[in-house]
């Protein structure tokens, strides 16, 4: 699965002047080009051109921006302004840059700064130098853009001539007072403010629905107008969803808020710590939920009930650390379904535990299931097998083929000199491995194209240190293996690999090249940001550097074909009905696959073996698929819905599982719904002390064309642009998908302390699948869908 968060490395659309900033290099001498630039370059241009780019499950889109050329021609010298316009059409602050004639085009070269979003949403930036090689057609502007720095690839510039100098669209009054007082507003929190918070928090211990109407809008305002009170991500606020009226959740989420924030007013010294914090908040809850239950039994909630029996015993602390879901227990109690299938579901679910086995085996036994492996071959068919043991109807259905084979074997590396210490690297999936153990000097690499073919002697037999930063695919910063003009240079000067920066953990996604005839023979290893600004810095200093690496990625001839399996429990009644359960098997190896989508495929799996051993017998049928190259593009999910395409009408919901392990809480559904999940939430009533299953309505149609073009997407996008209803598990726990997500920390021992929480989660899948294949009720997609029709 691909996350906003996973962007690789590109220069921001919102904010142009950061990576195009008025500093400007040195500029070429202008008796290089003796022919004067072209005066009919001069004048005033709207132009577009891509500043970066976003990749998302394989598919790699330029991120396109506008913006507006002043040129001016003094005496045949000729004076750009640039200038970039945001989403409103206003014009960012411009910078001058001077022109220098060239054989394609006048060259407007400055420095700037080049930006990537990490991990964890922050942003980091590296000295580039910017290109622009213009000329004019008449009214036509053409040329290209180009980060050289760091890069040789260009990107096209196009505009046109404006007849008069851009004048920006005047802002409505209420959007510019809008903008003012909003910039104006914000600021810390007041003493004043803090304490109308802290009595609010004390108010709504006694009448929390009075509170909730009265400051439950302002307290939301407000907590995002401010800078010196922030909550971290807590699971219970996740958790109160319980609640089983709207008006309970919605006061208890009000309560949990004021007495959160007033803990951290009245405790200062205790405001980063969550786990106090997080108790504080629940204390708040249990005590406006006792006065809700003096008013009106109705609010009674089975979990709220459980946690004030926690509170009594003195395990409140424990209870409310149990709901990250590390180290939780799966004891619980026998379920109230009054269907006989249900319980049996339950009972083997929690007496008989198996998720972490499956997990184990994917992860520590197959490891790594980058699409077209031996380990993505053999798992596919090691779950065929399972599935079939469990006496599940399963096969293999090729989804589509690799023009070759990939696997990915051990890897080590060391500084040997001037001190000897281990260090912390990772390839890219279908990148070359080393000759065995290598050993060199270390190099800074060229700036330029123009400086590595002045410098391609000193290459030779050397680790070149490039600049960029990982992104977890190839060096040359695609998704598939296309080597620049830089990295062909260095090839042919025999250096002996590459060496880029990283942010840790370190990303690695993949590279792929398009033919066996085009095999990348260079090394693109990627070094932990640490030691990489360690030896670049002993490099600049003149200090010789020493590097040792050992990688064995290797390759084999093609096509190798790849597989979703594919398994179904045969309805009863309405056999061409499908509840389709989907998770993909392929995984990014620089880790195991293990949280994305080990988890995922594992809970599935369990799910399968709750129902085949509980002798379901729905009256629809409920087909579970492991989908190959989900990470490639959801390749696995398209050929699916292109071989059963006459399916895809009767599949009456499709319920994927990628993401961060954890246990599921419930789901989003519209009202419709609601009586055949109802039974699911009954299902699950008190079989765990903390973990529940609450529905959320909305009725709003989705935006089917939305899925796809979500950053976070899977699988699931395929099937709602063919208006297939994709309703979203919701997750509880406090698992950091963002660090271990595409890096080599997606192992096993990172999802092991979630194991009560995945095997819940199995329980809750299987739970579902049976529920709403077994319903009596007719499921409409009537209204789900703004535009299913098209969808369709």
């Amino acid at each position: 699965m691909t996350r906003t968060t996973m962007h690789a490395p590109r220069l921001h659309s919102f904010h142009p002047l950061i990576y195009a900033c008025c500093v400007l290099a040195t500029a070429l001498p202008s008796a290089v080009h003796a022919k004067a630039p072209a005066p009919a370059l001069a004048g005033h241009w709207r132009f577009q051109t891509a500043t970066g780019s976003t990749s998302n499950n394989g598919v790699t889109v330029d991120l396109i921006d506008q913006g507006v050329l002043d040129i001016s021609d003094d005496g045949g010298r000729l004076t750009a302004s640039i200038a970039w316009l945001d989403e409103r059409g206003q014009l960012t602050a411009p910078r001058q840059v001077q022109g220098v004639p060239g054989p394609a085009g006048t060259v407007f070269r400055h420095a700037g700064k080049r930006v990537s979003t990490g991990r964890n949403g922050k942003d980091s930036s590296t000295d580039v130098t910017i290109r622009w090689t213009l000329q004019a057609h008449g009214d036509v502007l053409a040329g290209t853009r180009l980060v050289e720095t760091d890069e040789n690839d260009p990107k096209p510039v196009s505009g046109t001539r404006l007849k008069a100098r851009y004048v920006p669209p005047a802002l409505p009054p209420a959007a510019v007072a809008a903008a003012a007082a909003s910039e104006a507003a914000r600021g810390p929190s007041t003493p004043a403010e803090r304490a109308r918070v802290v009595q609010m928090a004390l108010e709504a211990q006694q009448d929390p629905l009075g509170v909730q109407r009265r400051d439950g809008a302002w307290l939301a305002a407000w907590i995002e107008s401010i800078p010196d009170l922030v909550l971290a991500p807590s699971p219970l606020e996740s958790w109160l969803d319980v609640a089983p009226a709207a008006a309970m959740r919605e006061a208890a989420g009000v309560q949990y808020l004021a007495s959160a924030l007033a803990f951290q007013i009245s405790h200062p010294q205790q405001a980063g710590d969550v786990a106090a914090t997080s108790l504080a908040a629940m204390e708040g809850v249990l005590r406006g939920y006792a006065t809700l239950l003096r008013q009106d039994a109705r609010y009674r909630s089975n979990k709220l009930d459980q946690a004030v029996a926690a509170r009594r015993q003195g395990r409140l602390p424990a209870f409310v650390a149990a709901l990250s879901g590390r180290h939780a227990t799966l004891a619980g109690a026998p379920s109230p379904a009054s269907d006989a299938t249900a319980r049996a579901i339950v009972a083997l679910g929690t007496g008989e535990p198996r998720v972490m086995d499956w997990l184990d085996i994917l992860s520590n036994r197959f490891g790594g299931r980058m699409t077209g492996s031996d380990a993505y071959t053999h798992a596919a068919r090691w779950t065929r097998t399972q599935l079939q043991q469990w006496g599940v109807q399963a096969g293999l259905e090729e989804a589509g083929q690799m023009p070759l084979g990939f696997n990915r074997g051990p890897w080590s590396a060391r500084m040997l000199a001037p001190v000897a210490q281990p260090l912390r690297i990772a390839t890219p999936a279908y990148t070359a491995g080393t000759r065995g153990v290598q050993q060199g000097l270390a190099i800074l690499g060229p700036a330029t194209l123009e400086e590595a073919q002045e410098r391609a002697a000193q290459f030779k037999n050397k680790w070149v240190l490039v600049g960029g930063e990982n992104s977890g695919d190839g060096r040359d910063g695609e998704f598939v293996h296309q080597p620049r003009a830089i990295t062909r240079l260095l090839l042919a000067a025999g250096a002996l690999g590459t060496i880029q920066s990283g942010e840790e953990p370190l990303y690695a996604a993949s590279g792929a090249p398009t033919s066996w005839e085009s095999l990348p023979s260079l090394p693109d290893i990627k070094l932990a940001a640490p030691q990489y600004a360690d030896i670049r810095q002993r490099l600049a200093s003149g200090e010789p550097v020493t590097l040792e690496f050992d990688i064995r990625n290797w390759f084999y001839p093609g096509p190798v074909a790849y597989h979703n399996v594919v398994a179904r429990i045969a309805g009863t009644d309405k056999p061409e009905e499908i509840v389709l359960l989907g998770a993909h098997l392929d995984s990014y190896d620089g880790g195991t696959g293990a949280a994305d989508n080990g988890a995922g495929v594992a809970s599935m799996l369990e799910a399968m073996r709750l129902l085949a051993r509980a002798n379901a017998r729905p009256r629809r049928s409920i087909v579970m698929v492991a989908f190959g190259a989900e990470e490639l593009g959801r390749k696995g999910a398209f050929a699916f819905a292109k071989q059963h395409a006459g399916e895809l009408k009767n599949i009456v919901m499709m319920l994927n599982r990628d993401g961060r392990p954890g246990a599921i809480s419930g789901i989003t559904i519209p009202t419709a719904w609601q009586p055949v999940f109802r039974r699911v939430e009954q299902a699950l009533d008190g079989v765990h002390p903390v973990f529940g299953y609450a529905t959320t309505l909305n009725d709003t149609p989705r935006d089917a064309g939305m899925a796809m073009r979500a950053g976070s997407g899977s699988d699931d996008a395929v099937f709602a642009v063919n208006g297939v209803p994709t309703p979203r598990f919701g997750m509880l726990g406090d698992f950091d998908y963002a660090r271990v997500h595409h890096t080599v920390r997606d192992t096993y021992e990172n999802v092991l302390p979630f194991s009560a929480a995945q095997q819940y989660s199995a329980i809750a899948i299987a739970l579902t699948a049976y529920t709403v294949a077994n319903a009596p009720e007719d499921i409409s997609r009537q209204g789900y869908y703004r535009a299913a029709e098209a969808a369709q």
